[in-house]
């Protein structure tokens, strides 16, 4: 006989509950009010079952369960309560509950599922006991197997290994059992010989060898040698192994071998050491004509002299070089050479290296320019030669012609040269003050026409309608007369070749004035005028706005511009009109500022500039002081005074402002007010960059929300209370309605008067309406209390499906990780959804959720293969009290969705089942 303990507030519903589940004479039932008295009755006699309500005054059903499980009590527990959330439902089996049931509805039928969820968890928990006994006899057979011993899956997965095993690998129990594959522990070149085995061994578990050697791989990569012995678990698809460690006699084998095969590579490599000598002396007697003929071929002009300083080699480069062909010149003195080589100087570097005794030398060659002939720069280098005696034997000297490796040389240093110059100036416009413009901009062209060479440099304005330009800064050289008072309010309409290119961003280069293009004759005109030979325009332009141009002029000779001269001015030029828009942008920010200074200081709420660098208060608005009732002065101090004045409460909300300047959110907290009251502000943070992009200052914008605040406070209180009251007369009346439901069942059970019968069964139908009435309250007094939030879709449907548990109907999702901004009660959505399902689908086997993007948000379709919706019923489903059961769940579910947007409609075809699509609108829903 199961003996059974049932807690709850109710005594009427106690004694109902008692006379219930003892009519059936295989259950005693013990009974009492208080979950503290049920935990004392625990240590005092032995139940096979718990049965308790969820909300009771001392501690609710789940404390209680949880105290119990606390205390190390195993006892199958069920929750029988009329609070039926599906989140209280989820809670409870979550903890540990065996089953949850909503009290409410036919007693006889909802004491027949009790009684049978009491036997259920008592037989579930014997089972349970079985097992767990089997379980530990079986572990401990098979760690004391004396050798490393695991059990693999028909996947190759361990499922369980013993200590031998962990000895062996190195590894922990917790890293493998149920997370990594055998052949993890095997060597490479073993694993496709032991996956033939694992598969051959299911098929028939006598075509695999059983004892077989295989080398394993502990956790720190170390090979070892092992004997494996395999076979199957009789009735399962797994199978069980043992390693015993052979590793050391392996390894006293591999040596043995080692030692041999060492022994004979030697005698082999002493066998070829001699065939090898008598190759290199063949070798050696053709090196001599190969060191010639490789000397001959060389690309630089190269001659050889002896120790008597005679030449003995001389290439053909040197042929080439100094039309001396080697008849003429082999076996005649030093002497013969510096009269035919020009440039080359008494004594050569090879007999200086042989008059050293064997010193390498190296020095430039420079040959001037003749006739048609260029100047030419030689490097020369010589090195002494020695004979097999390592005595000096003479000596070998190359040319080789390094003229333009020179000129790159002197071109690449003029444009280093020219960068450090432009960097320069650049990191001065950087730092540039508004007030030391002029003096910049004077020492700018300076520099540039000083290290350009040129005689003339400056800086044409283009006027705000380009009709005309003034010259603004000029620098001439020593003997040049300047031109900047003759070159103002020049009318540029007539040069339009040499404007096209300039408005376009194109630099204007004229070696020679006088080769001017037809098309450029006015322009050539005005050059020649003005004595100037050649010319180079740069355009001051930035973002696509030509402001004026930068020029560089001769007036003594023509000049050639390089490339890279243009494309380094053309940076100057980019820079000198930042400079010029960053000034006039300037102006035009100190006229705005004082716009806003004047509108911020006349508004109602206050601002206040706080310089992140140094961390004191730049500025504070007037309005600070009515906020407040401090005066702007008393807290110009730094940030930490109006820190202070924070509440304590508060100061995490202040801390996270602090941490998230870029943040768009508003910050409510409150703030002390010289007469020690404290108010509430809404502040929104505005941070400032520099030009380098850090934070170099935070605007804080804040309004007074303190009336507010209160009003919503005092709101919150009397929701609270109104909400507390409702869920204990929700609770009492329907604890209430199941004792009469109760004892109106037990009456109908006896023979009575057929008035009687009718009216006990009016009243029955009129309380099923009470009851169905008491359950909306609950869910629609908790709607749009809550604030929305983000939820995911999945959870909240795999949550329904294990408190509903629709046996027969196949739930089928395809959400792609999506979520929604919601009210919290959108769990109920689901869960009503699949209730509906489950009550007037009939025939549903099947219910299908998809969601897919649409115009920015979704569209999630809930869709079932019942008896579907009838045409004229679409939209009065939603309305409230239609319907054969209830009536308020689909209504509930529009009202839940409706709070921030979402709207739902049913679209399927009658008699193929209903389709519901929930529209998500643009903003609240994520895909991840």
């Amino acid at each position: 006989m199961a003996r059974v303990l049932v807690v709850d507030d109710e005594p009427a519903f106690l004694e109902l509950t008692r006379a219930w589940l003892e009519r059936s004479g295989d259950m005693q039932i013990d009974t009492v009010t208080s979950p503290v008295q049920g935990l004392r009755m625990l240590t005092e006699t032995r139940y096979d079952v718990i049965v308790s309500d969820y909300e009771m005054p001392e501690m609710d059903g789940i404390a209680f369960l949880k105290e119990i499980r606390r205390q190390g009590m195993a006892i199958p527990f069920i929750i029988f309560s009329g609070r039926g959330r599906e989140e209280v439902i989820i809670d409870a089996l979550n903890n540990g509950a065996d089953f949850y049931l909503r009290k409410g509805g036919v007693p006889s039928a909802q004491f027949a599922e009790l009684r049978n969820m009491i036997l259920q968890a008592g037989a579930r928990r014997q089972a349970e006991a079985e097992v767990q006994l089997a379980g530990d006899m079986y572990r401990s057979i098979f760690e004391h197997t004396g050798a490393a011993t695991f059990i693999i899956e028909d996947d190759m997965t361990v499922s369980l290994v013993n200590s031998g095993f962990t000895d062996l690998t190195g590894y922990r129990q917790e890293e493998v059992e149920g997370r990594l594959p055998w052949t993890v522990f095997i060597a490479e070149k073993d694993q496709e010989r032991l996956r033939g085995y694992h598969h051959a061994r299911r098929r028939d578990p006598d075509s695999a060898p059983r004892t077989y050697e295989v080398r394993v791989v502990d956790r720190h990569g170390r090979q070892k040698d092992v004997y494996m012995t395999a076979g199957m678990i009789p009735g399962t698809d797994r199978s069980v192994a043992s390693m015993i460690d052979i590793s050391d006699r392996r390894r006293f084998e591999e040596d043995l071998r080692a030692a041999h095969e060492q022994m004979t590579a030697a005698f082999e490599e002493a066998k070829a050491s001699q065939e090898t000598l008598a190759e290199q002396c063949c070798e050696m007697e053709d090196y001599q004509a190969t060191l010639q003929g490789i000397i001959d071929f060389l690309p630089d002009p190269t001659f050889v002299l002896d120790r008597t300083k005679t030449v003995t080699i001389w290439n053909r480069a040197m042929e080439e070089l100094t039309g001396i062909t080697k008849s003429r010149i082999i076996g005649r003195g030093p002497g013969a050479i510096l009269g035919k080589v020009s440039g080359v100087r008494s004594p050569l570097l090879a007999g200086r290296v042989l008059a050293s005794g064997g010193e390498s030398l190296a020095r430039e060659i420079y040959i001037p320019p003749s006739g048609d002939r260029e100047e030419t720069y030689l490097w020369g280098k010589a090195s002494a030669l020695y004979d097999a005696q390592g005595r000096l034997s003479g000596a070998i000297e190359s040319l080789r012609d390094v003229t333009e490796q020179k000129r790159m040389k002197a071109q690449f240093q003029h444009r280093v040269n020219l960068e450090r110059v432009v960097s320069s100036i650049s990191a001065r416009f950087v730092a540039l003050g508004h007030s030391n413009l002029d003096d910049a901009l004077n020492e700018t062209i300076q520099t540039l026409g000083s290290f350009l060479g040129v005689d003339r440099s400056y800086i044409f304005q283009l006027s705000g309608d380009r009709t005309t330009a003034d010259t603004i800064y000029e620098w001439c050289a020593e003997g040049i007369e300047p031109q900047i008072a003759h070159l103002q309010a020049v009318p540029i309409s007539s040069f339009s070749w040499g404007m096209g290119r300039i408005v376009a961003g194109k630099a204007i280069c004229i070696p020679s004035v006088a080769d001017m293009p037809p098309e450029a004759a006015v322009e050539r005109e005005f050059f020649q005028g003005h004595g100037i030979l050649s010319v180079l325009l740069v355009p001051i332009a930035t973002a696509g706005e030509t402001l004026g141009v930068m020029g560089f002029e001769t007036n003594a000779r023509e000049r050639a511009w390089s490339r890279d001269d243009i494309t380094l001015l053309t940076v100057v030029g980019n820079q000198l009109a930042s400079l010029l828009i960053r000034t006039r942008a300037h102006k035009q920010l100190s006229e705005s500022e004082e716009r806003f200074r004047t509108l911020i200081e006349r508004s109602h709420d206050c601002y206040i500039r706080v310089n992140m660098v140094s961390s004191t208060i730049e500025y504070v608005s007037p309005s600070w002081e009515r906020l407040t009732g401090y005066a702007v002065k008393e807290c110009r101090g730094g940030r930490r005074f109006i820190e202070r004045l924070v509440h304590p409460d508060d100061q995490e909300v202040l801390s996270a402002m602090h941490q998230e300047p870029d943040s768009d959110r508003l910050y409510a907290f409150r703030v002390l007010r010289k007469d020690h009251g404290y108010a509430w502000v809404e502040v929104c943070t505005i941070p400032i960059y520099g030009d380098d992009g850090h934070l170099v200052a935070i605007d804080y914008a804040i309004h007074d929300i303190d009336a507010w605040k209160q009003a919503e406070a005092a709101l919150i209180k009397a929701n609270e209370k109104l909400s507390l009251m409702n869920s204990i007369v929700r609770h009492d009346i329907l604890n209430q309605v199941t004792v009469v439901l109760g004892h109106i069942t037990l009456l109908q059970d006896r023979p009575l008067d057929p008035d009687i019968t009718e009216a006990l069964d009016k009243q029955r139908a009129a309380i099923d309406i009470i009851q169905s009435q008491i359950e909306f309250t609950r869910d629609y007094q908790d709607l749009g209390v809550r604030a929305p939030r983000w939820f995911f879709i999945e959870p909240l449907i795999t949550s329904a499906v294990r408190a509903l548990r629709p046996g027969g109907i196949q739930i089928i999702t395809n959400l792609e990780g999506i979520s929604v901004y919601a009210d919290p009660l959108l769990s109920s959505v689901f869960y009503n959804l699949l209730e509906n399902a489950m009550r007037h689908g009939k025939t549903v086997t099947e219910v299908r959720v998809t969601a897919v993007p649409e115009d920015g948000g979704a569209r999630i379709i809930w869709e079932d293969n019942g008896v579907g919706v009838p045409h004229e019923n679409k939209e009065r489903i939603f309305k409230r009290g239609f319907g054969s059961h209830t009536g308020f769940g689909l209504f509930l579910i529009r009202e839940i969705l409706s709070i921030t947007g979402i709207t739902i409609r049913e679209t399927g075809t009658p008699g193929r089942g209903v389709r519901f699509e929930i529209a998500v609108p643009e903003g609240d829903v994520r895909f991840e």
